[in-house]
């Protein structure tokens, strides 16, 4: 049975592949449910099979997994040896099966919330085609074995997100929505080729074995510089300053995008790769610690924006921004085994939120600010019951799976003496608490129902099943680092067996209840300003206007990037379309047509049909030819006398 797993495993990446060319050749011919099946169909077939290669392979003793070969050839991409080999293998390992089985998973979920979500889209059958191409991608990132096929995958998740995000095309915010992700996702794929040029340079291959076997050889400058270069690409795809401007407006996205994409799986590719490539960054100290840095000011960056926003889907972009903040500080102060066990929980919690949001939205027309809804505990139960779980889990409050890898990431942080860093994430835990549930007053509690859309709470069961089992993960998702079960340690040793691995069980007790009362002071202080007493938040509102009219804007960080970059390039292009453009670019191509004419026009005068011009043509190109054969054959001549 095992060898049957591992032979099959290149279907876990190919089946979302053939549902999305299915789905796409043969949709429009067939019942759109039968597109709906067949995507959910593929996910569902790969995550089974992930499961089975996941009992397999993990199991395995750390001696046996060292010994174990992980990866799996496919074939070749190039072969001219011994200058260039470039096989297609895909990687096996435990980094790869904990993020095949988030992807697989949580996406087979969402795919089925999207059978109910998306069923009044005129473009269902391509929805879940897009859907399906994206798992591929994922996929195919995390499955490489080496950065060239990784880039391939991180390009496709690039360009999946933009055709997701922009779905509904008739909308233009939604367009220039899609647009804005894939330019800031295109400036990371170029970060990721730099760093492969310099590996190449330097290692003469781009293969993981290759460069991870011996990386101090090459000197720590050249890793540096290899670690911030890939760190450009986490940054852009993970929505870390200061390229982080795309992941609130991507928001306009489908809700079913926005749990796929934006919460459990595209945004957390940066803490992947970060983690992937840990024996650059643990031999290469300066880039790891700028990795710490971004990742520490972000988290608490991001928690203070969250405070003011009053779309629900906006305050949960911001949040999953800080949150994989979280992830990328702990991968950059060497915690692996934290920072992929908080990818795991967030993927749990985080989808919930989006999909138990998206219920709520469902019902009541598609509205998605706050200030419009309150109230709905009553008329939605369900959706709020959920949604407070998640709020619950993403706090940090025991026993709920977020309390156990947040806490896991801060004795990390403090145990490889970060003083600032750590004071930075325990400041946006505090926050984070605060702001969620000013979410969760706002939306369920707070006043009568304030909206103008009448509340429809029919959610079809493809919708509530899926955010059914999220609720139960995020409550059981973090138990797996109970004293003497701390699987997810274990579980990572195959893949970080040269790295510190802190055990995620050993609590600092101190730590924990202090981040513990944090939360649930930020937890009451939402009460008392937006359930107890409204006036305080209306009257921190007005003594703290300028304070909230900055983080309302996002510390207008899109408006300096419009005069820096976004306005100087629109005159720079509208100056050489009127000058160089002209000028130039228009002008060759008329100057070819005027000289072709002229050609044109010679050859037409010569042509007048008198046999005698016909002959004086023959006599003059038969002498010009003879005059080239007497003066080349001359030439060679004197070139060989001596």
């Amino acid at each position: 049975m095992a060898n049957f797993f591992l032979s099959a495993a290149p279907l876990i990446l190919f089946f979302p592949l053939i549902g999305a060319a299915t789905i796409a050749l043969f949709g429009p011919y067939v019942h759109r449910s039968a597109s709906a099946f067949i995507g959910c169909l593929s996910v569902g077939l790969s995550f089974l099979l992930t499961v089975g290669v996941a009992f397999v392979i993990l199991p395995l003793p750390l001696a046996q997994q060292a010994q174990f070969d992980h990866s799996h050839f496919v074939g070749y991409w190039a072969h001219i040896p011994p200058y260039l080999i470039i096989s297609f293998r895909l990687l096996l390992d435990p980094l790869a099966l904990l993020w095949m089985l988030i992807i697989t998973g949580v996406g087979l979920l969402i795919h089925v919330y999207s059978v109910g979500y998306m069923a009044e889209s005129k473009n269902y059958r391509t929805f879940f085609s897009y859907m399906n191409l994206f798992v591929f991608m994922m996929l195919l990132l995390v499955m490489s074995d080496n950065f060239l096929w990784l880039l391939v995958g991180w390009g496709g998740v690039g360009l999946a997100s933009y055709l997701l995000i922009g779905f509904d095309y008739e909308r233009p915010i939604a367009v220039l929505a899609a647009r804005k992700a894939l330019i800031m996702n295109v400036i990371g794929d170029v970060g990721i080729m730099i760093a492969m040029f310099l590996m190449y340079a330097h290692f003469g291959s781009v293969s993981f074995q290759n460069v991870f076997n011996n990386p101090a050889q090459i000197g720590t400058s050249a890793l540096s510089w290899i670690g911030i270069w890939l760190l450009v690409g986490a940054v852009a795809k993970s929505a870390q300053l200061p390229l982080q401007t795309w992941l609130p407006d991507a928001m306009e996205g489908p809700t079913p995008v926005s749990a796929l994409i934006h919460a459990a799986t595209m945004v957390t590719a940066g803490v992947y790769l970060i983690a992937r490539a840990h024996p650059i960054y643990d031999n290469a100290p300066l880039a790891a610690e700028i990795v710490a840095i971004v990742g520490g000011v972000t988290a608490i960056f991001a928690a203070t924006i969250g405070c003011v926003q009053y779309d629900i889907k906006r305050v949960l972009a911001y949040s999953t921004m800080s949150q994989i903040g979280y992830m990328i500080l702990a991968v950059g102060v060497g915690a692996y085994a934290a920072g992929a066990f908080h990818f795991m929980t967030h993927a749990f919690f985080k989808a919930l939120l989006f999909m138990a949001a998206g219920l709520v939205i469902h019902a009541i027309g598609g509205e998605q600010d706050i200030r419009k809804m309150g109230g709905l505990a009553s008329k939605l139960p369900f959706a709020f019951w959920t949604f407070l779980i998640g709020a619950i889990a993403i706090s940090g409050i025991f026993p709920f799976a977020g309390f156990f890898s947040k806490d896991d990431v801060l004795d990390a942080v403090l145990t490889f003496h970060h003083p600032v860093l750590f004071v930075c994430v325990l400041v946006a835990a505090g926050l984070t608490a605060f702001y969620m549930f000013r979410l969760v007053f706002l939306t369920f509690l707070t006043g009568p129902y304030r909206g103008t859309h009448e509340v429809h709470a029919d959610a079809d069961r493809t919708m509530t099943v899926p955010v059914a089992i999220l609720a139960v993960l995020s409550v059981v998702g973090g138990w797996f680092v109970l004293p003497h079960h701390d699987a997810i340690a274990a579980m990572l040793r195959g893949s970080f067996s040269d790295a510190p691995l802190p055990q995620a069980a050993e609590f600092n007790v101190g730590l924990t209840f202090g981040v513990l009362a944090l939360a649930l002071a930020g937890i009451a202080f939402a009460w008392a300003a937006y359930q107890w007493r409204p006036q305080i938040a209306t009257a921190l509102h007005r003594s703290l206007s300028g304070l909230h009219d900055l983080l309302f804007n996002a510390y207008y960080v899109d408006v300096l990037y419009d005069w820096l970059f976004q306005r100087p390039t629109y005159a720079l292009a509208l100056w050489l379309r009127d000058t160089f453009e002209v000028d130039a670019i228009t002008a060759l191509p008329a100057a070819g047509v005027r000289l072709g004419a002229a050609l044109g026009e010679l050859a037409n005068r010569w042509e007048t049909g008198y046999l005698r011009r016909y002959g004086l043509t023959f006599v003059v190109g038969a002498a010009l030819l003879l005059f080239l054969y007497l003066f080349l054959s001359h030439g060679s001549a004197a070139g060989a006398a001596p």
